[in-house]
């Protein structure tokens, strides 16, 4: 059941790039009415990141921080790198922003703009647990993962974090099946039309050798998802394994059985 690791993995890399236009064009957009000797840096560096000239966006986007080290200007700077795929960067200048703001004593209304950051930053754990899970760097992924669970609060992030967290301890070590079926059912508890989850969780189920719950799962992802090729699959691998198990028994049982009258 494994070899269809990289299909259901890049399957979750195509739904995260909706998340990522939603988080980064939610923030910054303050910005723009103040005024100040940074501003014309700020605006010529979010013009060039629109049009994805994140070079010459980062070269304007440094000069609006080294005018003014704002809430903002850090912002920017972490938009950039992010978009840059430099993950960690990013990580360290919406930590700054962060700070930058709890130390304002005029930034008004601040929860929506600090939601935004910590999402960036749950944004960045996201994308490098992705990419050490296409390493097969497992362990490090659950890391990444649990780090953004702890900034999330964006609905679909915390979703692609948790299917993500249940997904590499699916494929991590048997002892970590357990950990697997534990964060598939808080995404079941919260939205029971996740099929992924219940896939998720019947494989999980099938590592453990609960083969009648795993198919049970299994064939609930079914009717949420009925032309999935990888829950009809792994049904009809559960289903074997069911038949081969009840043909074992059988046997054990004749073979007990014929001890008795020798």
């Amino acid at each position: 059941m494994k070899k269809h690791f990289r299909l259901y993995f890049y399957s979750f890399l195509c739904l995260i790039t909706f998340a990522y236009i939603v988080l980064f064009s939610a923030s910054g957009a303050n910005a723009s009415s103040q005024t100040i000797k940074w501003e014309k840096n700020y605006d010529k560096a979010v013009n060039l990141l629109k049009n994805k000239k994140y070079n010459l966006a980062l070269e304007y986007s440094e000069e609006a921080l080294k005018e003014n080290k704002n809430p903002y200007t850090y912002e920017l700077e972490a938009n950039i790198f992010q978009l840059k795929k430099q993950y960690n960067l990013s990580t360290v200048y919406y930590k700054k922003s962060i700070i930058s703001v709890l130390k304002s004593k005029s930034f008004k209304n601040p929860n929506k703009f600090l939601l935004s950051l910590k999402n960036g930053v749950a944004l960045n754990y996201l994308l490098t647990g992705n990419n050490l899970l296409k390493a097969r760097k497992i362990n490090y992924a659950i890391k990444q993962y649990k780090k953004g669970l702890s900034y999330a609060s964006n609905k679909k992030l915390v979703d692609f974090l948790t299917l993500n967290l249940v997904l590499s301890y699916e494929n991590s070590t048997p002892a970590h099946l357990k950990r697997a079926i534990y964060y598939a059912n808080k995404i079941i508890k919260k939205n029971p039309k996740n099929y992924y989850a219940f896939f998720l969780k019947g494989r999980a189920e099938y590592g453990l050798k609960e083969l009648y719950s795993s198919l049970k799962d299994l064939e609930t992802a079914k009717k949420l998802n009925p032309e999935n090729k990888m829950i009809k699959e792994a049904i009809n691998v559960d289903k074997k394994a069911i038949i081969y198990k009840k043909n074992q028994e059988i046997r054990n049982i004749k073979k007990n059985t014929g001890n008795l009258f020798k």
